[in-house]
């Protein structure tokens, strides 16, 4: 016998049947439900005569009970089959006649009665439009519905996480990631609304055309991969990780402003009241992509384009590490924009070298970086080698109370430019290194700087660096070296201080000097620079 979900199940497989949309997973679900329940081949048996009987007759338009809405019936004058000339007169026993008057009127009553419900239930359809397929660490805003394993959404349903991932599957097998604090909600089969939050989308051939909707676009999948990040602000991210996305930029009204189709490994900005559309960069581990891979994952991101009456960098990433300004001056050093893109735009967070950002680690926070295995990339610009000192400072950690060094620092020598970075080793002992290409930072010139690390194996001094920097108009690094038979970096001991473009509190020789901007810190090493790294890795082995 079967149950009312799998009676609801079957209908709605019927109703996609007949209307021509039943997808190819779909239908072997059909097939599979007839082949192994009675009842089930009994409905769709029931259910296929009254519909072709009602559209054979022309009782009803065919609508969503046909194949097509261009269907048009036959006249009865069409409907003969034999010549004229031929008789068409058959004798019929009596009680066949009786037999067939009462079959056809069962079949009648038991149509009006479909009929009537499919219509009730095409108006107040019951099916789901996603299920939750798993969740780690998921907790649910209060006062909103706690989702579990297996449980179905259907339209107009709100899921409110504030915290963990949650994993969806829509009805047509496309996949929906969730992380941290999101705000969802189905709107008809694969269409959607993303109030809030961080999504990521892996859309099979069968799903393309899966939307959603946000404050101010209208994203289209095309297939196959791409995120999506709405902040609290409203602002908008669209990351295309694999194959094509199409962007609408909407009005008040919903109606398409803009569109753009985004290709593979592009990335874009909307800001919510501007609805300017910047192009940034794609960042594929802002985003969790499987939840049983250990992948690559964001720990923070200060873009640095905060606005001047802003009093702290905010983190972007989940963790909301943001940081305090000290300044010599009344003065905040934002100026609002961002490090180019291979654009002519000057950007950065500092006006002098008096600036420098901080935050003092918890316990908790300092938890957060491995520092077996990870990468930070920036933009920078200008480092003030004129000012006497050791070092202009990119990225700095120290624990004063613990330690009289730094625990970790990114670096450019003071008189030569040479890129460098130290660190306190698992021995307690500070060790440093400098590239040996010594290559002058050019005025006004942006550079990407990319720093990986991995400690490879449980070995002391078997750890690979790589450090690269590319001019912002430049497709391959001006600086490229890759250090092998390194030593093992300390985790970092709580309670210390974080800088960006500066050492200590107080050292004002150390700081950086230029501008700094869109600063990442990675646990891993993610694919657009695994390939230095695992070329590296070869080399040692071979």
């Amino acid at each position: 016998m079967l149950t009312p979900e799998l009676q609801e199940e079957l209908i709605h497989l019927c109703w996609e049947y007949q209307y021509g949309t039943l997808s190819p997973k779909a239908a072997a679900r059909l097939e599979k439900l007839v082949l192994n329940h009675d009842g089930a081949r009994d409905i769709f048996i029931q259910y296929s005569g009254m519909c072709a009987n009602l559209e054979w007759e022309g009782i009803v338009d065919p609508g969503p009970l046909g194949r097509s809405t261009a269907y048009d019936p036959l006249s009865s004058t069409e409907l003969r089959t034999l010549p004229d000339y031929l008789s068409a007169t058959r004798s019929t026993p009596a009680r066949w006649k009786v037999m067939s008057a009462i079959l056809a009127f069962t079949l009648l009553i038991i149509s009006s009665a479909l009929l009537l419900y499919f219509q009730f239930w095409l108006d107040h359809p019951p099916r789901f439009l996603v299920r939750v397929i798993n969740t780690q660490h998921a907790i649910w805003e209060d006062g909103k519905r706690h989702w579990s394993h297996e449980d179905l959404l259907h339209a107009g349903d709100q899921l409110h996480l504030s915290s963990g991932v949650v994993e969806l599957e829509t009805i047509s097998g496309a996949h929906l990631i969730l992380k941290g604090t999101s705000r969802l909600i189905p709107i008809e089969p694969d269409r959607f609304k993303l109030d809030l939050g961080n999504l990521f989308a892996n859309v099979p051939p069968q799903s393309q055309g899966l939307t959603v909707e946000t404050a101010t676009s209208r994203i289209v999948d095309l297939g196959t991969r791409f995120g999506l990040i709405v902040n609290p602000s409203q602002e908008t991210e669209v990351h295309v990780l694999k194959g094509l996305v199409e962007f609408n930029l909407v009005n008040a009204d919903r109606e398409v402003t803009v569109t753009r189709n985004l290709t593979e490994k592009t990335a874009i900005r909307v800001q919510p009241h501007s609805r300017h559309i910047e192009k940034i960069e794609s960042t594929p581990e802002c985003f969790v992509q499987n939840l049983n891979d250990k992948a690559p994952e964001l720990v923070t991101h200060w873009k640095l384009s905060d606005q001047e009456s802003s009093r702290i960098a905010r983190d972007s990433g989940d963790h909301r590490l943001n940081l305090k300004i000290i300044e010599a001056k009344g003065k905040s050093p934002f100026r609002g924009q961002q490090a180019p893109q291979n654009t002519t735009t000057a950007a950065g967070p500092f006006d002098s070298q008096l600036y420098k950002l901080y935050r003092r680690l918890s316990a908790a926070e300092a938890g957060l970086f491995h520092m077996d295995r990870f990468t930070i990339e920036l933009w920078a610009r200008n480092p003030n080698n004129d000012r006497q000192g050791d070092s202009d400072t990119l990225f700095h950690y120290r624990n004063v109370e613990q330690h009289t060094t730094s625990q970790f620092n990114l670096f450019a020598n003071d008189h030569s430019g040479r890129l460098g970075f130290g660190f306190l080793t698992t021995n307690g002992k500070y060790v440093s290194h400098l590239l040996d290409k010594a290559t002058k930072w050019q005025k006004d010139c942006w550079y990407h700087i990319v720093f990986t690390y991995d400690a490879n194996t449980s070995a002391s001094h078997d750890s690979i660096v790589t450090y690269t920097r590319t001019p912002e108009y430049a497709s391959e690094p001006d600086i490229q070296q890759t250090f092998t038979k390194i030593e093992d970096i300390a985790p970092l001991v709580p309670g210390g201080i974080l800088a960006i473009g500066g050492s200590t509190l107080t050292d004002i020789s150390r700081h950086w000097g230029g501008d700094i901007a869109d600063v990442r810190f990675i646990n891993g090493i993610p694919d657009r620079h695994a390939n230095i790294h695992l070329k590296s890795r070869q080399g040692i082995h071979n």
